[in-house]
């Protein structure tokens, strides 16, 4: 009877659809190991969700966004008027050449009182050339491929696109945190020079962007060849601290466009 009874009731289980054949403990695993490698890809693939994201969203939202991160940003200036004449006039030659800058910013340029030689762009279109950018550099080819450079990164929306995958990334991070310092710093180490990487390629495809305005301005990129030969002149660190960088190493641009129109 007994014996009966435990067929029965070993029946009654096998046959239970709430009842699953195979190990918990093995389909745990497999799903934890299923939303690590989910979070895994989403973690490899940020930069082509971020850029996803930014180029389908409205005109209206990508300038609120820009608009909002740029708030308070307010570098000392000066406005030294034959430079930044010129600069404007630069600026006014370019945009009509580019859908993606018409109707946005007014891309105001300002001088900034440093010495090293350099420009950027901020996220709402501000343009700012560093004192010893403007002392170095007077040709107008030269000065138009820096200006087209920076706004080849407006155009490309690549303020957008870094803040973005720096969301997911640190949102992913933040999961696979285990509280354990060394760990988390490794992840940390791993999630920056992917950065980096990232980085290096938007200044590569902002070159590209400004050699091609250069080309269709002057019929020529001599400007953005002898600026990079100036850079190069006074480079001092070695090529390999590119991987360590933001930027690609000069030498490295250079080449890129003297074979590239």
């Amino acid at each position: 009877m007994n014996k009966n009874l435990e067929e029965r009731y070993l029946n009654v289980i096998n046959n239970n659809v709430n009842v699953g054949n195979s190990n918990a403990g093995v389909e745990f695993v497999i799903l934890i190991a299923g939303l690590v490698a989910i979070l895994f890809l989403l973690y490899i693939f940020a930069d082509a969700i971020g850029c996803f994201v930014i180029d389908r969203m409205s005109n209206e939202t990508r300038m609120k966004i820009e608009n909002a991160f740029s708030f308070g940003m307010k570098p000392r200036v000066n406005e030294r008027n034959n430079d930044i004449i010129l600069l404007e006039s630069i600026k006014n030659k370019i945009i009509p050449l580019d859908k993606n800058l018409q109707g946005k910013s007014k891309f105001p340029i300002y001088e900034i009182p440093e010495k090293g030689i350099n420009a950027f762009i901020t996220p709402d279109g501000r343009i700012f050339f560093t004192e010893g950018l403007l002392n170095q550099v007077k040709d107008e080819e030269m000065l138009t491929f820096v200006l087209a450079h920076e706004l080849g990164h407006y155009a490309h929306r690549d303020h957008l696109k870094s803040m973005s995958r720096q969301i997911i990334v640190a949102l992913i991070s933040s999961i696979f945190s285990t509280g354990n310092n060394d760990i988390d710093m490794t992840i940390g180490s791993i999630s920056d020079l992917n950065g980096l990487t990232y980085s290096r390629k938007q200044e590569r495809e902002a070159d590209k962007y400004a050699n091609r305005i250069v080309y269709i301005l002057y019929g020529n990129n001599k400007g953005a060849v002898d600026f990079f030969k100036l850079l190069e002149k006074k480079e001092k660190s070695p090529e390999f601290f590119q991987y360590f960088s933001t930027h690609p190493s000069t030498k490295q641009r250079l080449k890129l466009i003297q074979k590239r129109r």
